[in-house]
């Protein structure tokens, strides 16, 4: 090795006990999004500068969520990542689902129509295809259960509404919602709105309340019915 070189992994070096010192101190409160990759590029590529290769990473998947929701093959194809730099990353969203599945102080609350936001949030963590839930809720705005209506399609109109028709009954349940995922954050479309008030349309039909049709993309969760009463 030249001095040169040697000189350059001792920066590398002393440029990752800062980093993680910095961490320690104060969690991931103040760092780029850029960085909070870099830091756990660490433990999937070791002795290697791993600035350039987060920021890289940045690019090509549009954000740190993006990074997250890549596929191993995908992420492995990024000049400089190793294969267990590509499973640390991949493991991130799933990690982080069976976390909150875990915490009990998360699992003792009562899912409602106040915090079913932050509910369907959790659920969809990890998620990378569309799946439709039927959300099926007592007369106290209790969640009772949801149920999966539809998996791997790209528009939600191929719900069945006999098929949320038939669940509700059997369930005797009156009072319903529904919930999708944009895994490419794409925003709510034509399609989506279309289909939302045919469902309550239809519903209405058959004396089932149609409460709301959410969509969980890019980092949020929307209500359509609420967003479209807000609009009028």
């Amino acid at each position: 090795m030249t001095s040169g070189n040697k000189k350059r992994t001792d920066i590398h070096k002393g440029h990752r006990g800062r980093l993680k010192e910095r961490y320690k101190k104060q969690g991931l409160e103040g760092f780029e999004e850029h960085v909070v990759l870099e830091l756990l590029l660490f433990f999937g590529i070791p002795y290697k500068d791993t600035n350039e290769l987060a920021h890289e990473l940045i690019n090509k998947f549009g954000s740190i969520s993006g990074v997250f929701n890549a596929d191993i093959e995908s992420l492995k194809g990024v000049k400089n990542m190793t294969e267990n730099a590509a499973i640390l990353l991949h493991l991130i969203p799933e990690l982080s689902k069976l976390y909150h599945l875990d915490n009990p102080e998360k699992n003792k609350t009562v899912v409602t129509l106040k915090n079913i936001k932050e509910f369907l949030l959790r659920e969809y963590i990890g998620v990378t295809e569309e799946i439709v839930y039927l959300l099926l809720f007592d007369k106290n705005d209790v969640l009772i259960d949801r149920v999966k209506v539809n998996e791997g399609s790209k528009k939600i109109s191929s719900v069945s509404i006999g098929k949320v028709v038939k669940t509700a009954n059997v369930r005797n349940i009156t009072r319903v919602a529904l919930c999708h995922n944009h895994p490419d954050n794409a925003p709510i479309s034509t399609n989506d709105i279309i289909t939302t008030k045919q469902l309550m349309f239809h519903l209405k039909g058959v004396e089932i309340e149609f409460l709301e049709s959410y969509v969980v993309t890019k980092g949020k969760v929307i209500g359509i019915l609420d967003m479209l009463e807000s609009k009028m």
